[in-house]
Parts: C-alpha cells; sequence; structure tokens
C-alpha cells in the first residue's frame, strides 16, 4: 500500500509539475501576447496621432510682381490671397491651426514657400491658384497632387469643389511643381476655374463664388482628416 501510495504521490508530482509548467508556459505566452499587443498599439496610436494633422498650411499662389493669371485688369494674385484668407477664416473655425506662407500682395519665393511649410509637423499643404488658357472657352477646376500620400487628399478636395461649385471637372492630375515636390507633408495645389475665360472670371469676382471656393477646399480637408 505504501508503495502504491507513494508512486501516485510520485505520479501526481509529475502530474502536477507538468500543469504547472503548462501553466507557466501558457502564462509567459500569455505575457508576450499582452507585451506584443500593447507594443502594437503604442505604435498604432502613435501613428494615429501623427496621422491627424493640425496644422494646415495655406498657399496663396504668386504675389507682388508676380502677377499670375491676369485679364482685363483681374489678377490672380489677389483671388489667391482673398480665398487663402477666407479658408483660413473657415477651418480656424474647424479647429485647425493654420500657417499663410503669404499675408499680404508680397512675392514669396517658391522655394520659401516649401521651407516655411516644412517647419511644421502633423500637418498638411494647400496651394491655392486660379487657372489662365489661351483658349478662352477652355473652363474647369482641377487638383494636383505630385505624392502617392496627397492623393486621396485631392480626391477629397476635387470632388467637394465640383459637387459645390457644378463646374466642368478637369479631375485629379499628377505635376511636379516646386511646392508639391519640395513640401514633405502631403500637398496639393488647387485650380479653382480659369480667368481667361469670360463666364468664370465673372463669377470669380463675385465674393460669394470665392466663398464657395475655400468652403469647398476646407469640407475635402475635413474629409480627408475624417477618413485617414
Amino acid at each position: 500500500m505504501f508503495e502504491v501510495t507513494n508512486r501516485l504521490n510520485h505520479q501526481g508530482g509529475l502530474l502536477a509539475s507538468g500543469f504547472v509548467e503548462k501553466l507557466w508556459s501558457r502564462a509567459c505566452a500569455g505575457f508576450w501576447v499582452r507585451a506584443c499587443l500593447i507594443a502594437f498599439g503604442v505604435v498604432f496610436f502613435t501613428a494615429k496621432a501623427e496621422a491627424a494633422f493640425t496644422t494646415v498650411i495655406i498657399d496663396a499662389g504668386h504675389g507682388g510682381h508676380d502677377l499670375g493669371a491676369s485679364r482685363s485688369l483681374i489678377y490672380e494674385k489677389h483671388l489667391n490671397l482673398d480665398v487663402a484668407r477666407r479658408l483660413e477664416r473657415t477651418l480656424k473655425e474647424s479647429g485647425f491651426r493654420t500657417v499663410l506662407t503669404r499675408k499680404t500682395d508680397a512675392f514669396v519665393p517658391l522655394s520659401t514657400r516649401s521651407a516655411r511649410a516644412n517647419k511644421y509637423r502633423n500637418a498638411i499643404f494647400v496651394s491655392i491658384h486660379f487657372n489662365w488658357s489661351w483658349k478662352s472657352k477652355v473652363t474647369g477646376v482641377e487638383t494636383f497632387y505630385r505624392s502617392s500620400s496627397s492623393r486621396s487628399l485631392a480626391n477629397y478636395i476635387q470632388k467637394q469643389l465640383i459637387s459645390r461649385i457644378g463646374c466642368t471637372n478637369r479631375g485629379v492630375k499628377t505635376a511636379n511643381f516646386s511646392v508639391l515636390r519640395k513640401t514633405r507633408h502631403p500637398a496639393v495645389l488647387v485650380e479653382g476655374g480659369f480667368v481667361s475665360n469670360k463666364g468664370e472670371r465673372s463669377s470669380m469676382l463675385d465674393p460669394r463664388y470665392r466663398q464657395v471656393v475655400a468652403d469647398s477646399i476646407a469640407r475635402g480637408i475635413l474629409e480627408y482628416r475624417k477618413k485617414r
């Protein structure tokens, strides 16, 4: 009886020992799983925090001696700055930090615009322009981007512009413009219509049209941030 009991106790000890080892193994495995999940969570939420940009750099194209597109004493540089200021007000009301590459009718070199933009973290860059063509019948709005990281921003802005203005959709296109090439943030360049076209030029002179352009860009930015 003693030998049998002793043998059972010994086997029980082995069984107990094996059971504890399994528990310990599972516990260790669980620890590493939790550790991995925590690490992944930190990386994920850090990435999300970086993705959730807080600053919009607004670039009013041209300025100073650089008139941009012009027709009948209507200068693109003035239209760009007006829309930039309207966009700034709208974005501030939505809680964004905004930075204007120019606040007055001053010439700012292209490289300086990008350099100013690159000083900020968690930001996007939007350059505002109006178009011109030798063919006066050409109309429409288009949005340019260069890097793949900027494509969706361009798509959202273009979608809102076409939806709210109801003009010819010239699409979303790639371009190698300096401000798009040298800016390290997601960056787009918006062409809000043709100064060379009589009908669109007439619309541009109406403050309500310029406000719609600004609000459409803002809505595109908000949608872009929401979907990131």
